[in-house]
């Protein structure tokens, strides 16, 4: 009777250990080892946000906690203050007008070249390349890029009985202005007017790269110049302004905006293309004592992967930091329907570019001040 209860005894407890195990959540071993690696990046460009959750799915062992932050300017405002403060990401976003250069200066990033693809080092475009370079290094990795130009109604040129082709230099676009501003003969606010990217605008035209030569600009021309207007693109698209400078980035928006409500053209911006600036963003890593692991390096190689790029361009409106997508006819075919467009994009590679320096911050903020009492 005893031996009878033994065996009912252990047969029970073999019941319940077995129980118990089927309660434990599956893969428990598995799940030990998912994100046991995090990644820190704050950007504030959503579709990254999308290619981070990508590469997560691809990446069950790696976490990438993400921070998305309003605009270019705040994000650079924090990056400071989480520097400062000793807590920065591992990677962020940063835009090529201004706010790598104090990071670079204090030793907060590090260079990229080490975490770049010879393959993706190759098919970069020189001009946006440059934006991010200082003392021969490489210090963040360019995802796209954007260059400016003239969004113009077709309505003021017919006017003027001007054909679009007579927008082939700022002269000429001044000298159309200078006629127009005084007449009360059209329909516009304005004849030209900027969003608020003015200041790179600016920088696009004068030829010699100064803040004073700038300024002065402003000062002869302020009667017709164009001036910052946060309500310029919202005007545009109303059919109340006349020649909108703005970036290639907005160009899929405002063509959704306006529909057919009535004709506009897409010009070049009337300068040099060798002397054109491009602005884009890029990614940069800032220096901790882990940062050779292997997923923060494997995050950097996937972003640089012509899939993803190419697919952050298009969702972004952005031209991809990479030669051979650029001419490729697949990217080509997005813009079918603005020819002038496509062989601005092909002819921004001829772009010399300019080195990233120093006074690019004080000189991008001294502009705004210049131009504020113009609204």
């Amino acid at each position: 009777m005893k031996k009878i209860f033994l065996v009912i005894s252990i047969g029970i407890l073999f019941l319940c250990v077995f129980f118990l195990y089927s309660l434990k959540p599956e893969n428990t071993i598995d799940q030990e080892i998912v994100n046991n690696d995090q990644i820190t990046l704050w950007l504030y460009s959503h579709e990254l946000i999308e290619l981070a959750k990508q590469f997560e799915k691809e990446n069950p062992a790696v976490k990438v906690i993400t921070k998305l932050v309003k605009n270019p300017n705040i994000l650079v405002e924090e990056l400071y203050a989480a520097q400062s403060a000793g807590n920065p990401p591992d990677y962020a976003e940063i835009p090529s007008w201004y706010g790598i250069f104090p990071l670079i200066e204090s030793g907060a990033i590090v260079p990229v070249t080490d975490y770049l693809s010879p393959e993706y080092e190759k098919e970069l475009p020189a001009a946006i390349k440059k934006r991010f370079q200082y003392a021969d290094d490489l210090w963040a990795m360019p995802i796209s890029y954007e260059v400016p130009l003239l969004f113009v109604n077709e309505a003021l040129l017919s006017k003027s009985q001007l054909a679009v082709d007579f927008l082939d230099s700022f002269p000429a676009v001044f000298e159309l202005a200078r006629e127009l501003s005084g007449s009360t003969n059209h329909k516009f606010k304005w004849i030209v007017n900027a969003d608020n990217l003015y200041p790179w605008y600016l920088m696009n035209i004068d030829t010699q790269r100064s803040v004073m030569n700038a300024s002065a600009l402003i000062e002869d021309n302020e009667a017709f110049l164009f001036h910052q207007n946060h309500l310029a693109l919202t005007d545009f698209i109303n059919g109340e302004g006349g020649i909108l400078l703005s970036s290639s980035n907005k160009l899929q928006l405002i063509e959704k905006l306006i529909g057919s409500k009535f004709k506009w053209q897409v010009m070049p911006f009337p300068i040099e293309t060798k002397k054109l600036i491009p602005n884009g963003n890029g990614l940069i890593v800032f220096k901790k004592n882990d940062q050779s692991t292997e997923y923060k390096k494997r995050f950097l190689q996937y972003i640089q992967e012509k899939e993803h790029l190419n697919t952050f361009a298009v969702a972004n409106s952005t031209i991809p930091a990479n030669i051979n997508i650029i001419q490729s006819e697949s990217y080509q075919r997005h813009y079918r329907h603005f020819p002038y467009y496509q062989k601005i994009v092909l002819e921004s590679l001829e772009a010399s570019g300019h080195l990233l320096k120093r006074e690019d911050e004080a000189e991008w903020k001294q502009l705004i001040r210049a131009n504020e009492n113009r609204e």
